[in-house]
């Protein structure tokens, strides 16, 4: 592992919860492998192509590291639902993250979508086809081979995630779909796979971010149950259904 020395960002508007404002600390990751990086999500970090972050606001607690045991999730009525009826109509197909031009040109068209779709209806900066392209280009630079999962829908591809393939449990690094599914409920049904084939390569877990209590964006992922998530003190904890709403409370 070669990691750059890990700085503490400037404050910065949150992401998640507008009326905050977020600190990150942030490394450049040199040389890292995938059982590497898996150390580090104990320890609270993601990583978005080289760079490693992880939450370090002085006033708030609600980024919450967030995994599914895969072999006790049980699907709720409408989870069932979701997957019954896309399972019929989207095809998954996984690749490898590569330097292609139709690959990076495909995923580009896609993400300048969604954040189109984004920042009419949950107010995310606008982005413009060269952000697209950035964003493409950092998730193509990436410290060791990670999947990225089409979905097609007649014919053509309508939604797309970036998943980590770890040592114990996939990550969902990143995850985008046409607004004309939306109505699929894709998100929902990425997720269900993402379970479903982390179980079918004996896998234990599925890795899916931050939770963040209090965010409309985030809160679908403590609906998947049961769930666990990283403690204060480091340690991975069952959530509690009752405290989906804050788990850690200021002064807990």
């Amino acid at each position: 592992m070669k990691l750059t020395i890990l700085r503490e960002s400037e404050p910065h508007p949150c992401g998640y919860l507008p009326d905050r404002l977020a600190v990150h600390q942030e490394s450049l990751a040199i040389d890292l492998n995938a059982a590497e990086y898996r150390q580090l999500v104990d320890y609270g970090f993601r990583r978005f192509g080289r760079g490693l972050f992880r939450p370090r606001c002085p006033s708030c607690q609600k980024c919450i590291p967030i995994r599914i045991p895969v072999r006790d999730f049980c699907p709720s009525r409408s989870q069932k639902r979701n997957f019954t009826q896309n399972s019929h109509c989207l095809e998954l197909r996984i690749e490898t993250v590569s330097d292609a031009g139709d690959q990076k040109e495909l995923l580009a068209n896609l993400h300048q979508k969604f954040h189109l779709m984004q920042t009419g209806g949950k107010g995310w900066p606008a982005q413009s086809d060269l952000d697209s392209a950035r964003f493409v280009e950092t998730m193509v630079e990436q410290p060791f081979p990670v999947e990225v999962w089409h979905y097609w829908y007649k014919g053509e591809v309508v939604a797309s995630g970036y998943v980590d393939a770890l040592p114990d449990g996939l990550s969902a690094i990143y995850f985008l779909y046409d607004p004309k599914v939306r109505s699929l409920g894709p998100g929902i049904f990425n997720v269900l796979s993402l379970i479903r084939e982390a179980r079918s390569r004996g896998l234990e877990f599925l890795f899916l971010g931050f939770w963040v209590p209090g965010s409309v964006s985030m809160a679908y992922k403590a609906t998947f149950s049961p769930a666990e998530i990283l403690s204060s003190r480091g340690h991975w904890i069952p959530l509690d259904t009752k405290k989906r709403v804050d788990p850690f409370p200021p002064h807990s």
